[in-house]
């Protein structure tokens, strides 16, 4: 009895500690579920990007775009936690907004594009926003895009007129430098390079190669920015490809030495001043690093340029990039009868989906609908033997050619000018150097007409 008795108390401390932890336990997730509640999505998404371990890559393009996305959308995410969302009046608020900015917002079509995957990939996600309600936000808003039904913004490629004009205005600052504006001041009027009169020396001849490369090699502009002033030979220039790769390629292109002209003052002024320079312009877009000019500048330059010279923006959302001088090359390969397969391999594409949707401008896109579907009218009236368009032009053919003075004897000789003079041989001829007849010839025509002029309504032979 005294051993049983005893039991409890042996057991006190064991049990005691048992509850201690599990009162620590309880304790710990009520404070760790007061914390998500009281955070909203806003802060939670913001604690997210200050981790050390996405803190270094604040300037990359993607962590930029993040925090675009999440100042945009701060509004209503900084009014909400995430498990206020699974309440269906909050989460019907919640998409209400969205509904209203997409309505009323004048942000363009591709900058949509880029925010919402991030906010529903990165930004939710990184707020613990269950992943259901993530996956009916994602459908909700997609419905409502589709419903307001807007036609997709064109933009006008880079023609070939605009080329010429643009380049030879860039020709005529660099040959006579009292010709050109402050450049930078047309592009961006608030920067500090705005305040010069004129554009330097030095940005001129930068401008022009930098032209000239990227119209030349059909590169993309990180790629130029970083070519190597080693790697520039008299007849040719190596570059390194690098878009989504670990290991760069490297690709050599012979370059006209015409081209080489415009393209080897810049070099050598680079030589000159910079010699511990590596790159041409500048090591990223970020910075200038071992290059010898900032990239923004070079931007600068660029769409100071094209505006000068009248060209529209390259892109919907209203930049100028050099970028887009490869869509000019997409075009030249088609239009030569090049294959779209060959236009990716130039462009160093991994799928031909890439060229076609991105890389083929409006327009391009347009002329080729244009005769795939003339080839299959063709192709229909060949299967159902109608030929009333084809009259129609033989008919408008043979007008044109009675308004000019032409006639047919009817006897499926083919048309003559009405203008040969008349002449008492049986024949058309002619005689030429050696002698021999020739009938009909071109050079020295003495003819005589054959009956009489009968016009052509029949079928051209």
């Amino acid at each position: 009895v005294t051993r049983k008795s005893n039991e409890p108390y042996r057991n006190a401390p064991t049990m005691a500690k048992k509850s201690y932890y599990q009162d620590k336990l309880n304790q710990s997730e009520k404070m760790n579920k007061d914390c998500i509640k009281t955070h909203t999505i806003c802060e939670l998404a913001e604690d997210w990007l200050a981790n050390p371990r996405r803190a270094h890559k604040k300037k990359e393009s993607q962590q930029k775009n993040i925090r675009q996305t999440l100042n945009k959308f701060r509004p209503i995410l900084n009014r909400y936690a995430p498990r206020d969302l699974e309440n269906d009046d909050v989460y019907f608020e919640f998409i209400q907004w969205f509904k209203d900015f997409i309505e009323q917002t004048e942000l363009e079509k591709s900058t949509l594009d880029t925010y919402f995957p991030l906010l529903y990939s990165k930004l939710l996600v990184s707020a613990k926003v269950d992943q259901r309600i993530i996956d009916d936000l994602k459908s909700d808003i997609t419905g409502i895009r589709k419903k307001l039904k807007h036609s997709e913004p064109i933009c006008s490629s880079i023609s070939d007129k605009d080329l010429l004009v643009w380049f030879e205005m860039i020709d005529k600052w660099c040959k006579n430098l009292d010709l050109a504006p402050n450049v930078v001041a047309i592009a961006s009027p608030r920067c500090s390079m705005a305040k010069s009169p004129r554009t330097s020396e030095k940005h001129l001849i930068a401008l022009r190669a930098y032209a000239w490369l990227a119209i030349s090699l059909g590169g993309r502009a990180d790629e130029i920015r970083r070519i190597q002033i080693s790697k520039i030979r008299p007849n040719s220039i190596t570059r390194e490809i690098m878009k989504m790769k670990i290991y760069t390629q490297s690709v050599s292109s012979e370059i006209p030495s015409w081209i080489m002209d415009k393209i080897t003052p810049y070099v050598d002024y680079c030589k000159n001043t910079s010699p511990e320079a590596i790159f041409l312009f500048s090591e990223s877009g970020e910075k200038m690093g071992r290059g010898t000019i900032s990239a923004s500048t070079l931007n600068r330059l660029v769409k100071g340029s094209m505006i000068a010279a009248g060209l529209s923006p390259t892109t919907p959302g209203g930049y100028h990039r050099i970028h887009d001088l490869r869509k000019v090359w997409a075009r030249w390969i088609d239009q030569n009868g090049g294959t779209i397969e060959e236009s990716s391999a130039f462009l160093t594409h991994a799928t031909t989906d890439v060229t076609y949707k991105t890389y083929y401008s409006h327009d391009h896109k347009e002329e080729l609908r244009k005769t795939g579907h003339s080839k299959g009218i063709s192709k229909l009236e060949e299967l159902l033997n109608q030929r009333d368009e084809l009259d129609v032009r033989i008919r408008e053919l043979s007008n044109e050619i009675e308004k000019v003075g032409f006639w047919s004897s009817g006897d499926g000789g083919g048309i003559h000018p009405s203008c040969w003079i008349t002449d008492n041989d049986p024949e058309i001829f002619d005689l030429n150097s050696s002698g021999l007849q020739e009938i009909g010839s071109p050079s020295r025509i003495r003819t005589r007409v054959v009956g009489s002029r009968t016009p052509h309504d029949g079928p051209l032979h």
